[in-house]
């Protein structure tokens, strides 16, 4: 039985609005992770002490510049006085990784969600033509249908599986991004006690 032209224009237009459907968030979801990866760029020692001595020029998106701004900032400040320095540290630390999850993790996270039971539900339009291509007796909307049922799985976790590798990683170099603030601010202490030991007593 040859096979009407509407059914597999049916076909085709099911598999083109299923794909999209994974496509547009699994974009969404990437470009984010770029975006946070360039927010999460690594910076040597010696540029964060040529930051925190002359300011940024370009402060953009970079989250280990803004712990320095942050945390100079509250350093400085007099109710940063009467508690202990690392209080003040792990408390810039926790902020600066709440602007991460708010502005990058979690959407991506939401993105990656998404895909799951997008793919299902392409799955299960799948394997919803191919029982009715039964009754039609029509071995290329039997293919069809089931191309579309494992492409719309397929896809869906794979783009699940990238996001969520993309989100673990770019986790560890924003942990790394702000150790190595913590390294710097650390190191300034340590002169400060050293220059405050060799510093000659008063008369």
């Amino acid at each position: 039985m040859a096979l009407p032209s509407s059914q597999v224009t049916m076909v085709a237009i099911m598999s083109v609005l299923s794909l999209m459907a994974i496509c547009i968030p699994f974009w969404r979801g990437l470009a984010l992770a770029f975006q946070a990866r360039r927010a999460t760029r690594h910076f040597t020692r010696a540029a964060l002490e040529k930051v925190l001595q002359y300011g940024p020029k370009d402060p953009g998106d970079s989250l280990a510049l803004l712990m320095l701004r942050v945390l100079t900032k509250s350093l400085r400040s007099k109710e940063a006085r009467e508690v202990s320095p690392d209080f003040v540290v792990d408390a810039t630390k926790q902020y600066v990784v709440h602007e991460y999850e708010a502005n990058y993790a979690r959407p991506i996270g939401m993105y990656a969600n998404l895909l799951p039971p997008v793919g299902l539900t392409g799955n299960a339009t799948g394997m919803l033509v191919l029982m009715v291509s039964k009754h039609i007796q029509g071995t290329p909307l039997e293919l069809g249908a089931l191309g579309l049922a494992l492409i719309s799985t397929i896809t869906a976790l794979l783009g699940y599986a990238v996001l969520e590798a993309l989100r673990l990683r770019i986790y560890g170099r924003l942990l790394r991004c702000l150790d190595e603030v913590v390294g710097l601010h650390r190191a300034f202490e340590e002169r400060q006690e050293r220059a405050a030991q060799h510093a000659p007593a008063p008369a």
